[in-house]
């Protein structure tokens, strides 16, 4: 049995309205510290569609762990392996370079939402200013 389509855009952008300043936050933070890069949302193991401040922004990110696509969010470095794969597949489906796209003033957010990289979908976030 598969998950309605729209069900599972709806519960992508429910979390980005619930999430959005806080999502901004951390994308900052860890482009300054990381370099450009994407946020990633594993909607397979991400429990809630509300995230907790102190758990993403509070932590030390020279001490922690690598990012992977194995975090219910993660910041992907555009140096990291799971960068070129993500870029891959999103070029595959959409013809879209992130690359080539690079923004500094948005943010990527990239939901995936099967275990092989199939099916994911791709949202930005202005970063100047309030409206999206």
């Amino acid at each position: 049995m598969s998950k309605d389509i729209s069900l599972e855009q709806s519960s992508s952008k429910r979390f980005i309205a619930n999430n959005r300043s806080l999502l901004k936050e951390y994308a900052e933070k860890n482009q300054e510290f990381f370099g450009v890069g994407i946020v990633v949302v594993n909607l397979l193991l991400l429990k809630t569609d509300k995230l907790n401040r102190s758990d993403l922004l509070d932590s030390d990110l020279a001490e922690r762990q690598p990012q992977t696509i194995h975090q219910g969010l993660s910041y992907i470095a555009q140096n990291n392996f799971w960068y070129r794969m993500i870029n891959m597949k999103i070029k595959q489906k959409y013809q879209i370079d992130l690359q080539a796209k690079n923004n500094p003033d948005q943010i990527l957010i990239v939901f995936i939402k099967d275990t092989e990289l199939e099916h994911f979908s791709i949202y930005t976030i202005n970063l100047n200013n309030s409206e999206d």
